[in-house]
């Protein structure tokens, strides 16, 4: 499937997820992040593709709260998980919205 998909995490939850936004609720939960408070978007043909061919999209993460917006390349070898997981612990969206149900 290529294009622009674009969905809250609360949408995503309530849907047949695909692995990335099973990764990101995942993720978020476990932290203890509001769901809700996060959306992205995720393009698997993206505009300028990596020259190396190892780029296959990109993965952009808004926060809400914070008003805070990171895009992540994903594709063979992407550690936009990580990246990700740094951005949530200490990064750009350490000061989203939490709600009480996370093992912190």
């Amino acid at each position: 499937m290529c294009g622009n998909r674009t969905l809250t995490m609360r949408t995503l939850i309530s849907t047949a997820a695909s692995g990335v936004s099973q990764a990101l609720s995942g993720v978020l939960r476990a932290k203890g992040f509001e769901l809700g408070d996060f959306e992205f978007d995720e393009d698997d043909a993206p505009a300028h593709p990596d020259l190396s061919g190892l780029m296959s999209g990109v993965l952009r993460v808004k926060c809400w709260s914070t008003g805070e917006e990171r895009v992540y390349p994903t594709g063979s070898g992407s550690a936009w998980l990580g990246a990700f997981l740094m951005d949530l612990g200490g990064g750009h969206f350490a000061r989203a919205a939490r709600g009480g149900s996370g093992l912190g």
